[in-house]
């Protein structure tokens, strides 16, 4: 296979893996879009803490186990490969059921902590299906090895609708129907979800004779606890934002924080299959310390997803407020600062460091990361919080994202610069290249913001309309200008579909 096909080839992969994160956040954002329109402030609020206490333990539970099946599958052969994907079965289903005494016994304590004695009544609800979600992880690591991610796109498709028909179709058909309705529909769906993932996993050994690995589980520990403790750690960063606003703000500010400050749909679908790609590329790459074609796939892929991406995220900024009014109503248009916000760090998210550090088995390096920022970032809000008694939850969001890009980005590409090999690894004209898009983008956006504010906010009340005009003459204003910067677009864009159609 020669290098264009090769090419060629990864891109197709990333193109299906892009699909299948796709599916995710279009199913947050219709569910959201659903519950903020049938549930008031409190209820939703709940709804989401619900989801923020699964989604954070979860870091702690998985114990760094989906990881595992991307980092050592290509190192075995098939034979092998069906030993280790029984074991980390094994692993999920003990895990699985550890999550699940662990929030039903725990759900008073943690509805205390978070202010909301409600909260406690929905985790009990929910506290069985986690017995059902992490068997399902590693699938994604488990296809992207053997390049088959359309499967992944295909399976992603399948349980995210079948998940969103659970959600919201119990909440429209039932008239006051809770959100406890909408609990226990997420659960349904898991469970099918369970049953499917599980025939995944087999599928692809199933005629195929298994082989032990000795030693195999020690490996898999050494590679997967450091990942444990630095989830560990993350569950405290991550939880920064959540607990503060929650306790010392309220649950109906809460619900304004969460609608706000979520992922921009167009950034997931292209940076996690990038760096999903980038994982099995390094891993194998340090196993002989030859890096010259993981840095050029680095690099390439920085400046094509900088290409499409970047013009998203400037315009998303620029019309945030109307952005929220257009998904959850006006009553959460204050959200808008909390989701321009969640945008300035998706500019850092564009430089995978962190992923190239644990692809190497450096994962002992990003605990020791993750367990600084984390000390730091709450002194910081119980000093201004308890100490200096400022409890703004723009000001707990913004030190999170700062402190946050440090720890994923910023350090670890430090640490990483001291190593000869991967000295090289972000080159110079990969930041020009990135910054020369940025500043395009910006440009549009200023000419378009003005144009918004001065002409199309007085002749149109309806915000989808001035929405919808302002991306037209935003992306207008990209394609006509981009020789002047010499970015071409739509020769990318048609790479992406030529792709997509073989």
């Amino acid at each position: 296979m020669n290098m264009n096909q090769r090419g060629n080839n990864t891109a197709l992969q990333g193109i299906w893996l892009g699909i299948a994160n796709s599916s995710n956040m279009i199913v947050a954002i219709l569910s959201s879009i659903v519950l903020s329109r049938y549930f008031d402030k409190v209820e939703y609020g709940t709804y989401k803490q619900i989801i923020f206490v699964y989604n954070t333990f979860l870091l702690i539970f998985q114990a760094g186990i989906p990881s595992v099946f991307s980092f050592f599958l290509p190192r075995y052969s098939m034979q092998e490969g069906k030993y280790i994907i029984r074991k980390l079965n094994m692993m999920l289903f003990s895990l699985g059921l550890l999550f699940s005494i662990f929030l039903f016994t725990f759900s008073d304590i943690i509805s205390d902590i978070l202010n909301n004695p409600e909260l406690a009544d929905g985790l009990k609800i929910f506290s069985i299906f986690p017995l059902f979600t992490l068997p399902t992880l590693g699938i994604e690591g488990l296809y992207v090895t053997l390049k088959n991610t359309k499967f992944i796109a295909i399976y992603q498709i399948l349980t995210r609708v079948l998940m969103l028909c659970c959600i919201v179709l119990p909440i429209i058909l039932i008239e006051g129907a809770s959100y406890k309705f909408a609990i226990v529909g997420w659960g349904f769906a898991s469970l099918i979800s369970f049953f499917i993932a599980l025939w995944a996993k087999i599928k692809p050994y199933k005629r195929i004779i298994e082989k032990e690995v000795l030693g195999v589980s020690k490996q898999i520990l050494k590679y997967s606890l450091p990942i444990m403790g630095s989830s560990l750690v993350l569950l405290f960063f991550n939880s920064v934002n959540q607990i503060f606003i929650s306790r010392y703000c309220g649950v109906e500010t809460f619900a304004e924080f969460s609608n706000g400050f979520i992922a921009l749909p167009f950034v997931p679908i292209f940076i996690a299959p990038f760096r999903q790609l980038l994982v099995p590329i390094f891993s194998k790459a340090s196993q002989h310390c030859e890096y010259n074609e993981a840095i050029n796939t680095f690099n390439s892929g920085i400046i094509k997803i900088s290409v499409i991406l970047l013009p998203f995220i400037v315009f998303s900024i620029f019309f945030a407020k109307d952005i929220m009014i257009f998904l959850y109503g006006k009553q959460y248009s204050s959200s808008a600062i909390y989701f321009q916000i969640m945008l300035i760090f998706h500019l850092f998210e564009l430089f995978p460091f962190t992923v190239v550090l644990s692809s190497i088995g450096r994962t002992d390096i990003q605990f020791e990361i993750d367990c600084i920022c984390t000390v730091f970032i709450y002194i910081i809000n119980i000093v201004l919080i308890i100490g200096l008694g400022i409890a703004s939850p723009v000001l707990i969001a913004t030190i999170y994202v700062l402190i946050n890009a440090c720890m994923r980005y910023v350090i670890p590409y430090i640490w990483i610069c001291k190593l000869k090999e991967l000295r090289s690894l972000l080159e110079k004209q990969t930041v020009k290249r990135v910054i020369v898009v940025a500043i395009h983008s910006l440009i549009a956006a200023v000419i378009s913001s003005i144009l918004y504010y001065y002409l199309l906010n007085r002749l149109f009340d309806i915000v989808l309309w001035r929405l919808s005009i302002s991306c037209l003459i935003y992306v207008l204003l990209l394609i006509i200008s981009s020789s002047l910067f010499n970015i071409n677009y739509l020769d990318y864009l048609s790479v992406i579909r030529q792709n997509y159609r073989r």
